[in-house]
């Protein structure tokens, strides 16, 4: 039998919470502004681990990019 854990599970808003250090409102606030992908069965919200980190990954800041923008803003300056 297969003794890895499920990662891509059905999680509740209270499970996704602790998973991802949001609260409840935020995640909430999410679903409605800013498309977070969830089910809802009964009243029960239901969100896939893989399909929120999928999301999340659009919100992704690259530091590279900001560095380079940052010393070209710099040295334009400077000129």
């Amino acid at each position: 039998m297969d003794q890895t854990p499920n990662t891509d599970q059905y999680m509740s808003l209270k499970g996704l919470s602790t998973y991802s250090a949001m609260g409840v409102p935020t995640l909430r606030d999410y679903m409605r502004s800013e498309g977070l992908p969830h089910f809802k069965l009964k009243g029960k919200v239901l969100i896939k681990r893989s399909e929120f980190d999928r999301w999340l990954e659009k919100y992704r800041v690259d530091q590279a990019q900001d560095l380079i923008s940052l010393v070209d803003g710099v040295m334009d300056a400077i000129k």
